[in-house]
């Protein structure tokens, strides 16, 4: 029998289960405090050390200490300035300090290079990740990932008082799908099962985003997904949201001792997190909801995006203050 690797199935809002802390500079130079990580994203603002705890300061304003237990990750965007004694503080104390681009995808980090369990843990994980029980556990995340759909449309249309032509009869594709799933330990063939689950999930996808992009306001109506360029705003605003959940999985799974880039329904890909692209499917109508929120509300500053014929449309500094303080805000409630 192949050993199932011991690693957390729900990650709750912030991927794991202690008190976090995290620290906003917004590009108005003003440090937030609520409970999490610390994000560091305006231009010009600086992470030191002072009496043996960290220091934030934004470009212009006053500074501030943190205590090491209140911090748990710290992501530091362009145009921030770190200094070599806050790398070793965080690298002593366990902290991983991540420098992200401009979509708030992970470039890489500084960390120890220890995982956070015995190698066991990794070599029955790459057990788990050939065998077929590791693609029934996937099949489980996909069904997640198909009830969330459903909880995020049903609570779109509630909230929002959506009428639109079709509504039910995309949410019925999308509830056949998750029916299917009850059916997958029927498939005992691994290259069939890998092809059957990547069907399944796209056709719940197509049909979620058709319903999705038909309650989008005209500002920000788009059309299928766009990752590299973005096409549209709210395409730029989704790929920026997913790019806050992402690391915060990977962080999640070397806590446990996982390796990220070894995935089980992705296909291996140099340096590419394959994991993680697994394990964030539960998730992502988390970042899906707070992008439609935004959009419909109308909470986004009208200099929120950017755009080039050559690069799309991506996340202005304006907008990184708002999506950031939003979602994370949102990550606490969970």
């Amino acid at each position: 029998m192949t050993p199932t690797p011991q690693f957390q199935e729900d990650i709750p809002g912030h991927i794991t289960t202690s008190p976090h802390h995290h620290i906003i500079t917004s590009p108005h130079h003003h440090i937030t405090p609520t409970p999490m990580q610390v994000y560091l994203d305006s231009y010009g603002a600086f992470l030191g050390v002072r009496n043996g705890m960290f220091y934030i300061k934004p470009r212009h304003g006053e500074g501030q200490t943190l205590p090491l237990r209140k911090v748990k990750a710290i992501f530091l965007c362009r145009g921030v300035r770190v200094s070599t004694d806050a790398l070793e503080l965080a690298i002593c104390s366990g902290i991983p300090v991540l420098l992200t681009d401009g979509i708030g995808r992970p470039l890489g980090q500084v960390w120890s290079g220890q995982f956070g369990s015995i190698a066991t843990i990794r070599k029955n994980q790459a057990l788990f990740s050939l065998s077929l029980p590791g693609l029934y556990y996937v099949a489980g995340l996909l069904r997640r990932r198909a009830e969330g759909q459903l909880k995020m449309l049903a609570r779109l249309k509630e909230q929002y008082r959506l009428q639109v032509e079709g509504w039910d009869r995309g949410t019925e594709v999308i509830q056949g799908i998750i029916e299917r799933h009850k059916t997958v330990k029927g498939l005992q063939d691994k290259e069939a099962l890998k092809q059957t689950l990547r069907g399944w999930e796209g056709t719940a996808t197509r049909h979620y985003f058709q319903l999705l992009a038909s309650a989008m306001p005209p500002a920000y109506a788009f059309n299928g997904r766009s990752k590299r360029p973005a096409y549209d705003p709210f395409n730029a605003l989704l790929n920026y949201l997913y790019g806050m959940l992402y690391p915060m999985v990977e962080l999640a799974q070397m806590k446990a001792g996982l390796d990220p880039y070894n995935g089980i329904l992705h296909a291996d890909e140099y340096n590419r997190p394959t994991l993680v692209f697994d394990m964030i499917e539960p998730y992502r109508h988390w970042a899906e909801w707070i992008a439609a929120k935004l959009c419909i509300e109308g909470l986004l500053p009208g200099d929120a995006f950017e755009d080039s014929e050559r690069e799309g449309y991506w996340l202005a500094r304006p907008g990184k203050s708002v999506v950031i303080d939003t979602f994370l805000q949102y990550l606490d409630e969970k």
